[in-house]
């Protein structure tokens, strides 16, 4: 028996207007937000060199603040939640555009928001870039 094996998280990617889980596409997704964390990824020539899973200390025990190719890292917040329905354990990277969202959101539930089912929708803003709009369901 194995009492203690995890289901490890799906990574949800964005494709057009849609979320994409294990090859499967998805308007929207209806999910309970667990932890949210913002992370750091610094990528040469498309390969990953670096990442912090705190935005304050890599994975090498390199600070943040006083790395020199830290102006080149990718800023990102990590939702880790389980989707509603099939209570699948996924992780969404969420790009600068979708952090003004996340923070009404934020601001609005504060220390309620993993009591909250929330539905995942992605939308276009005005300068034509995909940001994820956050819908609480009250």
């Amino acid at each position: 028996m194995a009492f203690f094996q995890q289901q490890k998280p799906a990574f949800v990617s964005l494709q057009k207007e849609q979320f994409k889980i294990e090859n499967n596409l998805y308007d929207v997704l209806r999910v309970m937000i667990v932890k949210i964390q913002p992370i750091r990824k610094f990528f040469r020539k498309g390969k990953l060199q670096c990442y912090s899973m705190d935005g304050k200390i890599s994975r090498s025990k390199k600070y943040c603040v006083f790395c020199d190719d830290a102006w080149q890292c990718q800023q990102k917040i990590r939702l880790a939640m389980f989707r509603l329905n099939e209570m699948q354990p996924l992780v969404l990277d969420l790009n600068q555009q979708s952090f003004e969202p996340l923070q009404t959101l934020l601001q609005q539930y504060k220390e309620k928001l993993q009591e909250i089912p929330v539905t995942l929708k992605i939308v276009y803003n005005n300068q034509d870039r995909r940001v994820i709009e956050f819908s609480p369901e009250s």
